[in-house]
C-alpha cells in the first residue's frame, strides 16, 4: 500500500475576524509553539488584513486590565510575525513612525527636551506638551495613563522653571491623581515632591509642610527610606531661612548643627536657598557669565535682566549684575544690586564685601585703582610668581586696603610659608573695616594656629558672632569642634 508522500492538511479557512480572535486566543495559551504554527499558516492573510487586526473587537471589555491584557497579546503576535515568520506588516503597523505613532512621537520629544529647554524654547515645549496630554487622553489602558501622568509632569516642569510657578499646581495634581488610580507608588511620590517644591517656592509654609508629612507618610509606608525628608520637614516646621550654608561630606548633605564631630574626610560647604533655582533663570545666568567673560558687559546685563524678571526672589541674577556693573564703574548702581541680594539671600556668596566696596568705591574711600589691582588678583588666571609680585606692590601702595593682605596670605599660604601667611592675615585684621572680610580673616588667621591655642578660641568665637561671611561661620563652627 502506497503511504508516501504525506499531504499536509490545508489550513482552515478563516475570516479575518475569525483569524484575529484564533491569534489572540494562541497569544494568550502562553504557547510559544501553537503561536509560531498559526502565525506561519496564515502571515500572508494577516498581511492582506492588518487594519482589522490593529483594531480590537467590538464588545470586548474596556477597562483598563482587559484592555492592556489585549494589548500585550496583540504584540506578541505581531513580534512572532515579525521576527519569526518573515512577516513584520502587523508589526510595524502597530509601531509606526515617528510622524504617526504618539507613543513614538512622545519618546523623540522626551530625548530632545533637555537640549531644548537649554535653548529656551519653554513656550513652544508647553504647547507641545498640552497637544501630546490631550491625544493621550484618547487612548485607553494602564499604559496610557501612565505616559498621561508623565506627560503632565513634564507640562508642570516646564511651567514651573519657565518662571509659570503657579501654573504648576494643576498638572502636578492631575499627574499625582493618575498615579494614585494606577497604583503607581513612585510616580505618587515624585508629584508629591514637585507640589512640595511649588509650596516652597511660593512661601506657602502651612501647605508645604502639609505636603511633606503626607510625603514621608506614603515613604514610610511603602518602605522607602525617608530619614532626609524628615530633616527637611523639621527644618520647614522651624522655619525655613532664605539663605543657609550647609556641609556635604563624602556625597551626604549636613545641616551644620547635625555635625557634632569632625571625623577623616573633605568637607564642602554650599549655599542652599529655601527655594529652588528655575532651570530658564540658570540658564540666562550661564549665558550671562559666558558674555562677561568676553567682555560683553552690557549683554551680559541684559541676559541677568532676564533671568530677574523670570524669578524675582532669585539673587544670583542680581548678584552677578552687580559684579557686571562693578566692572563697568557703575558703583551706584552696583551697591544697590548687592543691597537687594542681601535681601532676597542674606550672605550669598560675597555680597555683604561687594556692598561694602561698591560704597566705598562710590565714595572715594577705595580708588578704583585699588579695585582693578584687587579684581585682577583674585580672577587667578596670573601665574602665581606674577601674582605674588603685583600683590606685594599694591600692599606696599596700599597699606591699609584690607582685601589685599587676605589675597597676599593666601598667596604666601600657597608656597607654604605659614609665617608670612599669618603676618599678612593679622595685618589686614587691623585695617579691616566690614564683617564679611573680617570673618574671613578671621578664619585664615585661625587656621593657621594651634588647634589648643587661646588666641584661635578667640578668633573663632569673634568669626561666629560676627554678621559676616556664612561660608566663614560654618568653617568657624567646625574648628570649634577640633
Amino acid at each position: 500500500m502506497n503511504i508516501w508522500p504525506f499531504k499536509r492538511k490545508p489550513p482552515d479557512t478563516l475570516t479575518p475576524t475569525e483569524l484575529r480572535a484564533r491569534l489572540i486566543e494562541a497569544a494568550g495559551s502562553g504557547s510559544k509553539k501553537k503561536l509560531r504554527e498559526l502565525c506561519e499558516q496564515y502571515k500572508e492573510q494577516v498581511a492582506a488584513n492588518v487594519d482589522l487586526m490593529c483594531k480590537a473587537p467590538e464588545g470586548r471589555p474596556t477597562d483598563s486590565a482587559s484592555l492592556d491584557q489585549y494589548v500585550q497579546c496583540l504584540g506578541a503576535v505581531a513580534q512572532c510575525l515579525a521576527t519569526e515568520c518573515a512577516a513584520p506588516q502587523l508589526w510595524n503597523r502597530l509601531c509606526g513612525t515617528p510622524d504617526n505613532n504618539p507613543l513614538l512621537q512622545w519618546q523623540r520629544w522626551f530625548d530632545e527636551l533637555p537640549q531644548r529647554m537649554d535653548r529656551l524654547e519653554h513656550g513652544a515645549l508647553i504647547a507641545e506638551a498640552q497637544d501630546f496630554i490631550a491625544k493621550a487622553k484618547t487612548l485607553q489602558g494602564t499604559t496610557a495613563r501612565q505616559n498621561e501622568a508623565f506627560l503632565l509632569g513634564r507640562l508642570g516642569e516646564l511651567l514651573f522653571h519657565s518662571g509659570r510657578v503657579r501654573q504648576a499646581e494643576a498638572p502636578w495634581r492631575e499627574a499625582f491623581k493618575l498615579c494614585e488610580e494606577i497604583a503607581d507608588a513612585e510616580g505618587q511620590r515624585v508629584y508629591l515632591n514637585n507640589l512640595l517644591e511649588l509650596h516652597r517656592y511660593l512661601g506657602n509654609s502651612a501647605s508645604a509642610i502639609h505636603t511633606a508629612e503626607e510625603l514621608v507618610r506614603r515613604s514610610a509606608k511603602q518602605g522607602v527610606n525617608c530619614d532626609r525628608l524628615q530633616k527637611r520637614l523639621e527644618l520647614m516646621r522651624r522655619g525655613e531661612p532664605l539663605c543657609r550654608v550647609i556641609c556635604v561630606r563624602d556625597g551626604k548633605e549636613l545641616e551644620l548643627d547635625e555635625i557634632t564631630h569632625l571625623g577623616e574626610g573633605r568637607y564642602q560647604f554650599q549655599f542652599c536657598r529655601n527655594r529652588l533655582q528655575l532651570q530658564r533663570v540658570a540658564e540666562l545666568v550661564r549665558q550671562g557669565n559666558e558674555l562677561a567673560s568676553s567682555g560683553r558687559l552690557a549683554d551680559a546685563l541684559e541676559k541677568y535682566q532676564a533671568a530677574a524678571d523670570t524669578d524675582p526672589h532669585d539673587p544670583d541674577p542680581v548678584f552677578q549684575s552687580g559684579v557686571c556693573l562693578l566692572e563697568m564703574g557703575a558703583y551706584s548702581k552696583a551697591r544697590e544690586a548687592f543691597e537687594d541680594v542681601e535681601r532676597l539671600a542674606p550672605g550669598w556668596f560675597r555680597c555683604r564685601t561687594d556692598r561694602w566696596l561698591a560704597a566705598s568705591l562710590e565714595e572715594g574711600a577705595v580708588s578704583d585703582e585699588e579695585f582693578r589691582v584687587m579684581r585682577a588678583l583674585e580672577d587667578g588666571r596670573l601665574p602665581s610668581g606674577k601674582a605674588m609680585e603685583l600683590a606685594k606692590q599694591a600692599v606696599s601702595k596700599s597699606s591699609d586696603f584690607a582685601p589685599l593682605y587676605l589675597i597676599l596670605g593666601d598667596l604666601h599660604r600657597g608656597r607654604d610659608d605659614g609665617a608670612q601667611a599669618l603676618a599678612c592675615y593679622r595685618k589686614g585684621l587691623e585695617h579691616v573695616a566690614e564683617p564679611d572680610l573680617e570673618s574671613r580673616l578671621l578664619c585664615a588667621t585661625a587656621g593657621l594656629l594651634p588647634k589648643e591655642s587661646a588666641e584661635r578660641a578667640k578668633l573663632v568665637r569673634r568669626a561666629l558672632s560676627l554678621k559676616g561671611s556664612l561660608v566663614a561661620q560654618a568653617t568657624a563652627a567646625l574648628m570649634g569642634l577640633q
